[in-house]
């Protein structure tokens, strides 16, 4: 499965930054997308919407 780090990560993955992608078995990569630390590099990111400008 592939991830990708949403913030550094470091321990049995080794060191990652964020936004590196890398791949991590199944069970391990389920753990850290449950976790908030990584995201599946299929899935799609949201790309935030600007803020419209006040109107005076």
């Amino acid at each position: 499965m592939k991830v990708i780090a949403l913030g550094i990560l470091s321990g049995a993955v080794g060191e990652k930054i964020k936004g590196e992608e890398f791949a991590v078995n199944a069970d391990t990569g389920a753990d850290l997308i449950s976790r908030g630390l990584v995201r599946a590099a299929d899935e799609p990111q949201a790309i935030p919407k600007k803020a419209e400008p006040a109107k005076e």
